[in-house]
């Protein structure tokens, strides 16, 4: 097991050096200076395998600190009152949503589809060895933050300790399920849609449960700790008892075309992007009247009508829940109401956060490409500046009428709560509803463009560009500190207002002269 377990890693830390010295021969810097012979080198690969060590341990260190750090924040900014049991509340309950949405014996991904169908590892070895080693880097990582995080809010040492080993066992808990799931239905549950979206919105609505002052209390805790250190064990051993690991790797694999996905999440996006027969015919009354590219893109927009609208669907009935669900507690608290009408007055920024994740223009280009611009890049006509600039300003719209369907839920739920909150003041009303919409617009259009602009996509729909990455992630953290302005709604609204108008015009002009250059296939 520890062979196994010790080729695993070795193999893990080999992909992920060959993978870094791709991307870095494809930089325009290291072009000319990086050949073919880099992947021959041994002291270049040594020193990039002690590189990417030290990179994959601090990453892992970050984004463990980061999880806890944005809980501990949520919980001084939101229930100041109550820090130690709101946080306590949200990790128990975020734990619970990842012992659902965090499975990875079953997860699809190049390292295990090498290391069993090519290498011809033992499935049961590889897999068992895998989880072992999950398990104890989450023990150590989650042992540290939990610690030192509940140190920083004074909470008794025995609490920390009790959520250590809830979180140990749950994740053998989740991984039994998702298998015994498998074994029975022949697929992973989150694949299935209303399952996985029903699932999280009740969990979710959990998670809100602060707000009304109901938490999940430490002696229940403790207590669902101790059941899942019984089932945990049940199910570890289970886990370790099943002998049909290489079986189910084979039909994941032969269903899962996993030389077109980096890992799961990949293939989800990729399941999106797929149009089924069904959808391939089109109402000629449609097509009616229309020519050139606008006929080219309602062709587009009509046959992924299905794949384009899902998602803004499912955020949309989210959104729908969660609107509810504030309602009803304006309407019991009157001092949540007032928190709530602040927040609309002073906080618009927030939402500039919330559309940044609501916002469907990612899956959406990446439908664009797969289904479309991947094969005609192919053509030089498709590079000319007016084609370019004319199908982009059709697919703006189209891009804008989709991300318009939960930007109108958020909208109007803010107006319904302003009212509720009994803030009948008609230029406030006004103004955030355009700021929501103006908002949704603005990001259609960034990712639409930073999509022209980078093209970030190869053929196998894989990110390869950091450029692209480091743009999506600069997008975010300017979302993130424009969620902690605080400015009157008004001006506000006017400032998102007369941005997503100049920004509008400066990314037709960029496209224009741009893209002809950049929108291509590398």
């Amino acid at each position: 097991m520890i062979n196994y377990l010790t080729k695993s890693l070795e193999f893990d830390l080999i992909y992920s050096v060959n993978s870094f010295l791709y991307v870095l021969k494809g930089l325009p810097i290291f072009k000319d200076l990086l050949t073919e012979d880099v992947y021959k080198s041994g002291l270049l690969k040594r020193i990039v395998s002690a590189f990417m060590i030290v990179f994959l341990l601090a990453r892992s260190l970050f984004l463990k600190f980061f999880y806890f750090f944005m809980i501990l924040v949520a919980c001084y900014e939101i229930f100041p009152d109550t820090l130690v049991q709101s946080y306590f509340h949200i990790y128990f309950v975020l734990t619970i949503i990842g012992m659902f949405i965090n499975n990875k014996l079953l997860n699809t991904s190049k390292k295990k589809y090498f290391s069993i169908a090519i290498f011809k590892m033992n499935a049961n070895k590889y897999a068992k060895s895998t989880l072992i080693w999950n398990q104890l880097s989450n023990l150590f990582l989650n042992t540290i933050c939990i610690l030192i995080f509940g140190s920083l809010i004074n909470s008794p040492i025995i609490y920390s300790i009790s959520l250590i080993i809830f979180t140990f066992f749950i994740r053998f808990i989740g991984e039994a399920l998702n298998i015994k799931f498998y074994k029975k239905y022949h697929y992973v549950w989150y694949s299935n849609t209303r399952l996985y979206v029903s699932i999280l919105t009740i969990l979710l609505i959990i998670v809100c449960l602060p707000f009304i002052n109901v938490y999940c209390s430490l002696k229940f805790i403790n207590i669902i700790t101790v059941i899942c250190i019984v089932l945990g064990t049940i199910s570890a051993k289970y886990l370790f008892e099943i002998n049909d690991y290489r079986l189910m790797y084979q039909k994941i694999f032969s269903v899962v075309n996993v030389m077109n996905s980096k890992n799961d999440k990949d293939y989800l996006r990729q399941a999106m992007v797929e149009v089924k027969d069904k959808d391939k015919k089109i109402d000629s009354k449609k097509l009616k009247g229309k020519k050139g590219y606008d006929l080219f893109n309602t062709i587009f927009f009509e046959r992924h009508r299905e794949i384009l609208l899902r998602s803004a669907r499912k955020y949309s009935f989210i959104l729908i829940g969660i609107y509810i669900l504030i309602s009803y507690l304006i309407l019991i608290d009157s001092s949540f109401s007032t928190s709530v009408s602040k927040f609309l007055h002073n906080n618009l920024g927030w939402f500039v956060v919330i559309m940044y994740f609501v916002n469907r223009g990612a899956i959406i280009t990446q439908a664009m490409f797969f289904n479309c611009d991947h094969a005609m890049l192919n053509y030089n006509f498709y590079r000319k500046p007016k084609n370019l600039l004319g199908l982009f300003k059709k697919r703006l719209l189209t891009v804008s009428k989709v991300n318009l369907l939960p930007a109108l839920v958020i909208a109007i739920g803010n107006i319904v709560l302003l009212i509720l909150c009994r803030n009948y003041d008609l230029l406030i009303i006004v103004s955030t509803f355009l700021f929501i919409i103006f908002l949704s617009i603005f990001f259609s259009v960034h990712y639409l463009v930073i999509y022209y602009l980078l093209q970030p996509f190869n053929k196998n729909l894989e990110v390869r560009k950091i450029s692209y990455s480091f743009v999506t992630l600069l997008t975010y953290f300017v979302s993130y500190t424009l969620a902690n302005v605080t400015v009157n709604s008004i001006v506000f609204s006017i400032l998102g207002l007369l941005f997503t108008i100049i920004y509008i015009i400066l990314a037709l002009m960029l496209v224009y002269r741009f893209a002809p250059k950049t929108f291509k296939l590398d």
